[in-house]
């Protein structure tokens, strides 16, 4: 089998299909070589949410563990001769992947190279398509990202933001989840955020962490967050907005109207749980 390389990147926005590489893969189906930016890895933080940048994290992992644990085949000789004894990292897997990647992660097509799998090689190529690229001007932030980055330290005395709730501490919790403000006062207090710019997929899942802990905490203050989406860009999102705009149980907040959040958590005295 012939070497390839491949580039694993991170999905900043799943619509427009912009990503940023975070590391390579060199492999001959037999031998792997495979490592990320650590820099890069810390960049998307302040770009994707916080529950697909534990996921990438887990995933780059993941590839650690099959190289160096998993994917040794010593005993396989025939059945995949020509693609190497390694049953996971190979060509036509890696390939497979390119073709059909997830909404978070994605590998490039895989590219072969007449080199050997060498520490050298992968240094090189390495330092070609991921550290020779020091300045990333991510072109898409979405403004419901924008606000929470100034609104978060502005709330900090009052909420914890971005709390997470597990099993193993809450365990009417079914899945782990994470609320983008909790606090208390006589009652507790939670406020989420929907970026109604994404993916219908993430919108769900978002809204099912919303949902759980209100579930969990019926008798409380609830403020679920947006903005109106572009109908003609977005129309089931644009559905999904008006709806919850009328739903009663909790206060819709437009994103140009979070000081109505600041003011009751003063007024009332609200402190971070």
């Amino acid at each position: 089998m012939k070497t390839f390389y491949s580039i694993l990147s991170a999905v900043i926005n799943p619509i427009s299909g912009e990503k940023i590489s975070l590391g390579l893969l060199l492999s001959d189906g037999n031998t792997s070589l495979f490592d990320f930016s650590h820099n890069r890895f810390s960049l998307i933080g302040s770009i994707i949410d916080k529950e697909s940048k534990k996921f990438v994290s887990q995933y780059l992992k993941s590839i650690e563990n099959v190289i160096n644990k998993i994917d040794v085949n010593q005993d396989q000789l025939t059945i995949f001769e020509s693609e190497g004894k390694n049953l996971i990292i190979n060509e036509p897997y890696i390939g497979y992947l390119s073709t059909y990647s997830q909404n978070v992660i994605s590998f490039s097509k895989p590219v072969a190279i007449d080199v050997k799998v060498e520490k050298e090689v992968f240094e090189a190529l390495f330092s070609k398509f991921i550290d020779e690229e020091t300045e990333i001007e991510p072109t898409y932030k979405s403004k419901i990202q924008i606000v929470k980055t100034d609104f978060f330290p502005r709330v900090q005395n009052h909420f914890s933001t971005e709390k997470e709730f597990t099993p193993d501490k809450y365990p009417k919790v079914i899945l782990p989840l994470t609320i983008d403000l909790f606090g208390k006062n006589e009652i507790y207090v939670m406020g989420q955020f929907l970026d109604l710019d994404k993916s219908i997929f993430y919108i769900k899942s978002d809204y099912f962490n919303y949902h759980q802990l209100t579930e969990l905490y019926s008798k409380s203050k609830k403020f679920l967050i947006s903005s109106e989406p572009q109908k003609v860009k977005y129309p089931q999102q644009h559905y999904f907005w008006n709806e919850i705009r009328k739903q009663k149980g909790h206060s819709y907040i437009d994103i140009s109207e979070l000081g109505i959040i600041e003011e009751y958590a003063i007024k009332h005295q609200v402190m971070p749980v």
